[in-house]
């Protein structure tokens, strides 16, 4: 009987509209009846801990969506959120399914995995790594084994796993941030890498601008896992970060109109314009 899961993808499809294609292919791909939630409506809420009103709302609303559903198993594409359900949402409000986080449904059905990955990707990659969400599921072991799986792909072997959980916590590190950065791409070129892959989105849109700054590839490994089933998603938040400050012309007017002008001037544009700390000047 085939499985009925939630693959629950978080609030970050604006910009990684083809990340979020590709795992929903691989895991239909890989034999389960994947229903897509995700953006507002399915928030975690983590944004909102210092607002606990505001907070539980968000928690009761998702988990009771989420029951209505009747399907086996929630599958979770971002770590705060999967960590949020545990420690939070699933705590305050009752579940009536399993959760699970995509890795291990990728590593659990990684034999019939395997034999989507026809297309070689000949490259050798460092996996960038964090401490933090490793404790819940094994992603820094998983990860590369993996990508292993890909035919013409080498993953070096590298102990390095940067603190916290995603980048996103050393944000509110400048010193940490650029610590980290300048490790990586001290790594790379010490392991002769082609390129790094980031385990989660988040991290994604920090090191992507290792591209166009140091020349540095950078994927997501979900990107290399869909190159190789071929899977033809554009990377568009990758063109707009090459794009800079030009990003808004290949985005459109009437987009930049759905998101808003002033949160596009306010937000976004500095963030595809930022350049990765640590790196030194132009």
């Amino acid at each position: 009987m085939t499985e009925k899961i939630i693959f629950w993808y978080g609030c970050n499809v604006l910009r990684h509209g083809d990340i979020i294609h590709g795992c929903l292919e691989i895991l239909r791909l890989l034999g389960l009846d994947a229903r897509p939630a995700g953006g507002p409506d399915y928030c975690c809420g983590n944004g909102k801990d210092g607002n606990q009103t505001a907070a539980d709302g968000m928690a009761r609303r998702t988990v009771t969506r989420f029951n209505s559903m009747e399907r086996d198993r929630l599958v979770a594409w971002c770590p705060s959120c999967h960590a949020h359900m545990i420690e939070f949402m699933g705590e305050a409000y009752t579940p009536q399914f399993d959760l699970t986080y995509l890795v291990d449904v990728l590593y659990e059905r990684r034999d019939r995995l395997a034999a989507l990955l026809k297309h070689p990707v000949p490259m050798r990659v460092l996996v960038h790594k964090h401490l933090g969400f490793n404790d819940k599921v094994a992603v820094n072991e998983r990860i590369p084994a993996l990508l292993r799986l890909i035919p013409g792909l080498e993953v070096v072997d590298d102990d390095y796993a940067a603190p916290g959980y995603m980048c996103a916590l050393l944000s509110a590190v400048p010193a940490a941030m650029e610590d980290m950065v300048r490790e990586t791409v001290r790594r790379i070129a010490a392991r002769r890498a082609d390129a790094v892959v980031t385990i989660y989105h988040q991290c994604y849109r920090e090191l992507v601008g290792l591209e166009p700054h140091a020349g540095i590839k950078a994927f997501n490994y979900i990107q290399l896992l869909a190159q190789s089933i071929g899977l033809q998603y554009e990377d568009e938040y990758k063109a707009w970060k090459k794009a800079g400050a030009s990003a808004g012309t290949l985005i459109g007017e009437k987009r930049v109109e759905q998101v808003g002008v002033q949160f596009f001037e306010r937000a976004l544009l500095p963030e595809l314009m930022k350049r990765p700390p640590g790196l030194g000047d132009e």
